[in-house]
């Protein structure tokens, strides 16, 4: 039974991403930032990744699931850091004093640094090799060159932007903090114990809360004046 809950729960996520791209999209458009469609384009990765998983037995064990496989990688590297803009950008909607135009700015140098980086230290020169678990096939780097430093990184600097947008919605707003927890609790799992699916759920959690919180923060009457 798990070696079809695995496959059919990262395909059902990955349609969920896909609703969630087209949700951004919309709110992109009304907030008139060019810095909220860094979320949609996230998700779309996200939404990616999990098909790609899905999809990944039916595919086989061949070159066609390892080039697709290198995408993916590429695109987690670079896509992630990004994360940064989306939410100093949330911030500076909650009119936090810090997220000013420079440091709305600086967000996106250190995002492109960051990213770069990642995929020097973790992409380039690692090998793919195959994984199965519970029915569902990938590509893992091989070897695991430590710790995802900045991807933990960023998912703290969420979790303290998230407790911002707590305290600035007079404790009305913990959504989001609530989902960068599960997202932090989700990724510490190990894969070789429990399979991908539980990191994808608290991923999804995370990106649908960051998608509730860039809809809670449009209506100007839900923030604290300062």
């Amino acid at each position: 039974m798990i070696l079809q809950i695995y496959p059919l729960g990262h395909l059902l996520v990955g349609f969920a991403e896909l609703f969630l791209v087209g949700w951004s999209i919309r709110l992109w458009l009304q907030s008139k930032s060019v810095a909220m469609i860094v979320l949609p384009v996230i998700l779309l990765g996200i939404g990616y990744d999990n098909l790609l998983l899905a999809t990944g037995t039916l595919v086989g064990e061949r070159e066609l699931l390892k080039s697709l496989s290198q995408v993916r990688f590429l695109v987690h590297h670079l896509f992630v850091p990004f994360l940064i803009v989306v939410v100093v950008e949330l911030a500076h909607r909650t009119e936090a004093v810090w997220a000013n135009n420079f440091t709305r700015s600086l967000a996106w140098i250190i995002s492109l640094s960051l990213g770069v980086i990642d995929i020097f230290n973790r992409y380039i020169g690692a090998d793919l090799e195959p994984i199965y678990f519970a029915g569902v096939l990938r590509y893992t780097a091989s070897p695991i060159k430590g710790l995802p430093i900045i991807a933990i990184a960023v998912t703290f600097f969420l979790l303290l932007i998230s407790i911002g947008i707590w305290i600035r919605s007079e404790g009305r707003w913990f959504w989001l903090f609530v989902g960068t927890l599960v997202a932090l609790g989700g990724n510490a799992l190990p894969l070789s114990t429990v399979g991908t699916l539980p990191g994808s759920l608290s991923e999804f959690v995370m990106t649908l809360t960051l998608v509730l919180t860039e809809q809670y923060v449009q209506q100007p009457k839900n923030l604290a004046p300062i």
